[in-house]
């Protein structure tokens, strides 16, 4: 078991589909590539101030990126999850960020964020309870500006599609809400089996379904206004392992 961690949720904001919410969770995100050949160095000093800091409702989650242009140098990316809006006054709390920038920050080549999300709990599956997980696909849709209905129509479709499809899916909508373009999302699926990242087929094809619960023809269609909400078709997609030994013990 200690080969796996649990990855719970990630973001969204409220607009279109999301619930009323007082408190929005809030999802923290950092991207950090190490100087040449201090890999090893960075990876302790983060297991040490996870250790020492991130317990609690301060956890801190790690993932190394496994696919594109930047996984060869090894980029890692910083999670913190369920923060509400008191994080911007605790961020900088001073044992922690000293610590940060005398053991941690020396070892970092680049670095990224804060990005700041709130995750979409209606389009969120199996997103509320934890389960073990040892890797995620991001993928990373940027709206137009505009009305975006049908983007947001065809998501949650597709979403209720699943539940029925393949019911064991752990899937998570997010919208980025500070630090970066608020027009991009981030769709999240976690799994153990690379060969079923989705979970199981249990009922059907997705697609066969969507049409049947839906109308003939409707999920291409709905695929295709999908598409074109988003600039320039933007698709990007990155597969991540998570890191246990560099995040908040279970």
């Amino acid at each position: 078991m200690k080969n796996y961690f649990y990855l719970v949720a990630f973001f969204m904001c409220g607009f279109v589909y999301a619930q009323e919410n007082t408190e929005p969770e809030l999802w923290i995100t950092y991207e950090y590539t190490a100087k040449t050949g201090m890999n090893q160095k960075f990876e302790n000093a983060i297991a040490e101030k996870t250790r020492r800091f991130n317990t609690g409702e301060n956890a801190a989650y790690t993932a190394v990126l496994m696919t594109g242009s930047e996984a060869e140098n090894g980029k890692y990316e910083r999670i913190m999850p369920r923060r509400t809006n008191d994080w911007y006054s605790e961020s900088l709390k001073s044992e922690e960020s000293n610590f940060w920038q005398k053991n941690v920050a020396k070892y970092i080549q680049t670095g990224e964020g804060p990005y700041v999300w709130e995750r979409d709990k209606g389009l969120s599956i199996n997103f509320e309870e934890p389960r073990p997980t040892k890797y995620f696909r991001s993928y990373i849709r940027v709206l137009k500006n505009g009305d975006n209905k049908d983007f947001w129509r065809y998501l949650k479709r597709y979403s209720e599609v699943l539940r029925k499809t393949r019911p064991d899916v752990q899937q998570a909508v997010f919208i980025m809400s500070s630090g970066g373009n608020t027009n991009t999302v981030r769709i999240l699926t976690a799994f153990n089996n690379p060969n079923e990242r989705e979970g199981a087929t249990k009922n059907g094809k997705a697609n066969a379904a969507y049409d049947e619960m839906y109308g003939k023809g409707t999920w291409e269609d709905d695929f295709a206004k999908y598409n074109e909400c988003l600039v320039e078709w933007t698709r990007p997609t990155y597969d991540y392992m998570l890191r246990p030994d560099l995040s908040t013990k279970l």
